[in-house]
Protein backbone atom coordinates (compact mmCIF):
# COMPACT_ATOMS: atom_id res chain seq x y z
CA UNK A 1 0.00 0.00 0.00
CA UNK A 2 2.93 2.28 0.66
CA UNK A 3 4.69 1.76 -2.67
CA UNK A 4 1.29 2.45 -4.24
CA UNK A 5 0.78 5.86 -2.65
CA UNK A 6 4.18 6.81 -3.53
CA UNK A 7 3.74 6.15 -6.82
CA UNK A 8 0.07 7.24 -7.36
CA UNK A 9 -0.12 10.46 -4.61
CA UNK A 10 -1.07 12.96 -7.28
CA UNK A 11 -3.75 10.87 -8.69
CA UNK A 12 -5.56 9.84 -5.25
CA UNK A 13 -5.50 13.63 -4.29
CA UNK A 14 -6.64 14.80 -7.69
CA UNK A 15 -9.68 12.05 -7.61
CA UNK A 16 -10.59 13.13 -3.66
CA UNK A 17 -10.78 17.12 -4.72
CA UNK A 18 -12.62 15.68 -7.95
CA UNK A 19 -15.02 13.45 -5.92
CA UNK A 20 -15.17 16.71 -3.33
CA UNK A 21 -16.22 19.24 -5.88
CA UNK A 22 -18.42 17.11 -7.97
CA UNK A 23 -21.38 16.96 -5.19
CA UNK A 24 -21.20 20.76 -5.40
CA UNK A 25 -22.64 20.76 -8.59
CA UNK A 26 -24.92 17.69 -8.26
CA UNK A 27 -26.86 19.59 -5.50
CA UNK A 28 -28.13 22.10 -8.04
CA UNK A 29 -29.05 19.48 -10.50
CA UNK A 30 -30.74 17.12 -8.26
CA UNK A 31 -33.07 19.86 -6.89
CA UNK A 32 -34.10 21.01 -9.81
CA UNK A 33 -35.35 17.11 -10.55
CA UNK A 34 -38.10 17.86 -8.11
CA UNK A 35 -37.34 13.90 -7.25
CA UNK A 36 -37.81 13.83 -3.49
CA UNK A 37 -34.98 11.54 -3.02
CA UNK A 38 -32.62 13.61 -5.06
CA UNK A 39 -33.83 16.36 -3.42
CA UNK A 40 -33.15 14.76 0.06
CA UNK A 41 -29.89 14.39 -1.35
CA UNK A 42 -29.07 17.73 -2.62
CA UNK A 43 -30.42 18.94 0.55
CA UNK A 44 -27.64 16.87 2.74
CA UNK A 45 -24.64 17.90 0.35
CA UNK A 46 -25.89 21.73 1.49
CA UNK A 47 -25.82 21.26 4.66
CA UNK A 48 -22.66 19.31 4.91
CA UNK A 49 -20.78 22.14 2.36
CA UNK A 50 -22.08 24.64 4.65
CA UNK A 51 -19.24 23.75 7.20
CA UNK A 52 -16.72 24.97 4.52
CA UNK A 53 -18.88 28.14 2.57
CA UNK A 54 -21.24 30.43 4.07
CA UNK A 55 -23.20 29.77 0.97
CA UNK A 56 -24.67 33.20 0.39
CA UNK A 57 -26.93 33.06 -2.39
CA UNK A 58 -25.83 36.54 -3.91
CA UNK A 59 -22.39 35.11 -4.17
CA UNK A 60 -23.09 31.69 -5.19
CA UNK A 61 -23.45 30.34 -8.73
CA UNK A 62 -26.06 28.76 -10.17
CA UNK A 63 -27.46 25.70 -12.36
CA UNK A 64 -31.26 25.32 -13.01
CA UNK A 65 -31.54 28.35 -10.90
CA UNK A 66 -30.38 26.44 -8.12
CA UNK A 67 -27.07 27.57 -6.15
CA UNK A 68 -24.70 25.45 -6.15
CA UNK A 69 -23.49 24.41 -2.85
CA UNK A 70 -20.29 26.58 -2.26
CA UNK A 71 -19.95 30.09 -3.38
CA UNK A 72 -18.18 31.41 -6.61
CA UNK A 73 -14.92 32.20 -4.98
CA UNK A 74 -15.04 28.75 -3.11
CA UNK A 75 -15.84 26.75 -6.15
CA UNK A 76 -13.23 28.70 -8.54
CA UNK A 77 -10.66 27.97 -5.59
CA UNK A 78 -11.22 24.28 -5.85
CA UNK A 79 -11.18 23.94 -9.48
CA UNK A 80 -8.36 25.76 -10.28
CA UNK A 81 -6.63 23.44 -7.52
CA UNK A 82 -7.87 20.72 -9.55
CA UNK A 83 -6.55 22.18 -12.73
CA UNK A 84 -3.35 22.89 -10.90
CA UNK A 85 -2.76 19.06 -9.84
CA UNK A 86 -3.71 18.10 -13.50
CA UNK A 87 -1.39 20.29 -14.77
CA UNK A 88 1.52 19.32 -12.23
CA UNK A 89 0.96 15.75 -13.99
CA UNK A 90 2.91 17.34 -16.73
CA UNK A 91 5.35 19.62 -15.02
CA UNK A 92 6.28 17.84 -12.22
CA UNK A 93 9.70 16.87 -12.96
CA UNK A 94 10.79 20.43 -13.77
CA UNK A 95 9.17 22.33 -11.29
CA UNK A 96 10.66 23.18 -8.09
CA UNK A 97 9.69 23.96 -4.55
CA UNK A 98 9.22 27.67 -4.26
CA UNK A 99 9.33 29.87 -1.24
CA UNK A 100 6.39 31.09 0.63
CA UNK A 101 6.93 34.62 -0.27
CA UNK A 102 5.67 33.99 -3.37
CA UNK A 103 2.56 31.70 -2.70
CA UNK A 104 1.69 35.09 0.04
CA UNK A 105 2.05 36.90 -3.50
CA UNK A 106 -0.59 34.66 -4.79
CA UNK A 107 -2.79 35.38 -1.82
CA UNK A 108 -2.62 38.73 -1.98
CA UNK A 109 -5.86 39.43 -4.75
CA UNK A 110 -7.66 37.18 -2.51
CA UNK A 111 -7.32 38.96 0.86
CA UNK A 112 -7.57 42.76 -0.73
CA UNK A 113 -10.57 41.73 -2.23
CA UNK A 114 -12.23 39.81 0.48
CA UNK A 115 -11.02 42.41 3.39
CA UNK A 116 -12.09 45.86 1.30
CA UNK A 117 -15.68 44.13 1.00
CA UNK A 118 -15.48 43.16 4.47
CA UNK A 119 -15.21 46.55 5.89
CA UNK A 120 -17.22 47.83 3.43
CA UNK A 121 -15.22 50.11 1.12
CA UNK A 122 -16.87 48.33 -2.01
CA UNK A 123 -18.69 45.24 -2.62
CA UNK A 124 -17.20 42.80 -4.68
CA UNK A 125 -18.66 41.19 -7.91
CA UNK A 126 -18.79 36.93 -8.44
CA UNK A 127 -16.47 37.15 -11.53
CA UNK A 128 -13.96 39.32 -8.58
CA UNK A 129 -14.44 36.66 -6.79
CA UNK A 130 -13.41 33.84 -9.36
CA UNK A 131 -10.70 35.70 -10.64
CA UNK A 132 -9.02 35.80 -6.89
CA UNK A 133 -10.55 32.73 -6.06
CA UNK A 134 -8.46 30.66 -9.50
CA UNK A 135 -5.18 32.66 -8.46
CA UNK A 136 -5.04 31.08 -4.91
CA UNK A 137 -6.38 27.87 -6.04
CA UNK A 138 -4.01 27.76 -8.53
CA UNK A 139 -1.02 29.29 -6.19
CA UNK A 140 -1.91 27.17 -3.50
CA UNK A 141 -1.45 24.11 -6.08
CA UNK A 142 1.90 25.20 -7.25
CA UNK A 143 3.04 25.81 -3.72
CA UNK A 144 1.63 22.04 -2.13
CA UNK A 145 2.49 19.91 -5.21
CA UNK A 146 6.06 20.44 -5.29
CA UNK A 147 6.79 20.12 -1.45
CA UNK A 148 4.68 16.75 -1.68
CA UNK A 149 6.95 15.47 -5.09
CA UNK A 150 10.07 16.11 -2.64
CA UNK A 151 8.94 14.46 -0.16
CA UNK A 152 7.33 11.36 -2.04
CA UNK A 153 10.45 10.76 -4.28
CA UNK A 154 13.03 11.05 -0.72
CA UNK A 155 10.23 8.32 0.49
CA UNK A 156 10.77 6.27 -2.55
CA UNK A 157 14.66 7.11 -2.80
CA UNK A 158 14.62 5.57 0.63
CA UNK A 159 12.61 2.56 -0.17
CA UNK A 160 14.90 1.70 -2.91
CA UNK A 161 18.08 2.27 -0.69
CA UNK A 162 16.38 -0.05 2.25
CA UNK A 163 15.68 -3.16 -0.09
CA UNK A 164 19.25 -2.64 -1.65
CA UNK A 165 20.81 -3.03 1.83
CA UNK A 166 18.42 -5.95 2.87
CA UNK A 167 19.13 -7.65 -0.53
CA UNK A 168 22.68 -7.02 0.38
CA UNK A 169 23.03 -8.42 3.51
CA UNK A 170 20.90 -11.51 2.65
CA UNK A 171 22.14 -14.80 3.46
CA UNK A 172 23.53 -16.51 0.78
CA UNK A 173 21.28 -20.25 -0.16
CA UNK A 174 23.20 -23.07 -0.13
CA UNK A 175 23.73 -24.15 -3.77
CA UNK A 176 23.82 -27.82 -3.03
CA UNK A 177 20.39 -28.38 -1.70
Amino acid sequence: MASFLVRHWLLLINGIVLLFILPIVLAPVFMNTGNTFLTGIAEIIMAGYHATCHQMPERSLFIFGYSMAVCSRCFAIYVAFLIGGIAFYFVRDRLQPFNIIYYVLFCIPMALDGFTQLFGFRESTNLLRIITGVIFGLGSALYVFPYMQAIFKMEKEESERLKMELERHKPEQNESS
